[in-house]
């Protein structure tokens, strides 16, 4: 299945696994749309995959209307095929030294950013007599025993959106909009030094460089891997395949409070 003249939404795509997203889809045929806060980062990917093939929104998560507005100039375009909910922050940091306020600057990026997207995408793309995909990014932490302190806010804020998608999951079903849920592992990316810059003190604790036991991959790599399987309509998509053994072990000890 090729993309070519249909139109892929990227939110979150200027850098990391965004951009991977960005580059898979784009040399699939696909028009993108790259939907940002960090208008510089999303001008340099789509000039270096030139030929118009990538098309550059500002767009700010926290804001309803600026998502609105970005939904509005991409539907002028015509039908959209996929809508890429990638768009995230992080925090390192012990929940003792955390704040309220650091619960609600990352739960605002990453649950209520995910839920302000899916609000601004999810009436056109139903309307549409077309079908189509959403797809979200959460995270493979949300499964598992960290493998590090201070991932707490993080891990919470993950597990939310998977909360969230499961019960979407309901709700989409007779429609003709479809479901996917990522969970990467790591990923070379620049979101510990962009959640610093705008939160300063969110990163206390910097992970060792064995912190993954599968390694991290280049956001190309990750890019590809979920496309791929978006095409080819896994409800269910990760990164790192090496890191079902940690996820298994943590659903195990679940499982094991409904044994009788």
């Amino acid at each position: 299945m090729e993309f070519l003249g249909q139109s892929a939404v990227v939110i979150g795509g200027a850098t990391g696994i965004g951009s991977g997203i960005c580059r898979a889809l784009a040399a699939r045929g696909a028009r993108v749309h790259l939907c940002d806060i960090d208008l510089e980062g999303a001008e340099k990917l789509a000039a270096d995959v030139g030929e118009g093939r990538i098309v550059v929104h500002p767009c700010d998560v926290t804001r309803a209307e600026s998502l609105a507005a970005a939904e509005s100039a991409i539907r002028a375009d015509g039908p959209i095929s996929l809508v890429f909910v990638n768009a995230g922050a992080i925090a390192l940091k012990p929940i003792l030294e955390s704040t309220p306020a650091d619960w609600q600057w990352l739960f605002e990026i990453n649950l209520f950013g995910t839920v302000k997207a899916i609000q601004a995408f999810l009436p056109g793309l139903l309307a549409q007599e077309v079908r189509s995909r959403l797809v979200v990014t959460s995270s493979v932490a949300a499964l598992r025993t960290p493998p590090m302190p201070g991932q707490t806010m993080y891990m919470a804020s993950k597990a939310a959106q998977l909360g969230l998608c499961n019960g979407l999951r309901t709700e989409l079903e007779g429609t003709r909009v479809d479901l996917s849920v990522v969970f990467p592992g790591a990923v070379r990316s620049a979101i510990r030094a962009k959640s610093e810059t705008r939160r300063p003190g969110t990163i206390r604790i910097t992970p060792p460089a064995n912190v993954s036991s599968t390694g991290y991959l280049e956001p190309e790599v990750a890019g590809e891997r979920i496309v791929r399987e978006v095409i080819a309509g896994q409800p269910f998509i990760t990164t790192h395949p090496g890191e079902g053994k940690l996820v298994r072990a943590m659903q195990d000890r679940i499982m094991r409070a409904f044994e009788d």
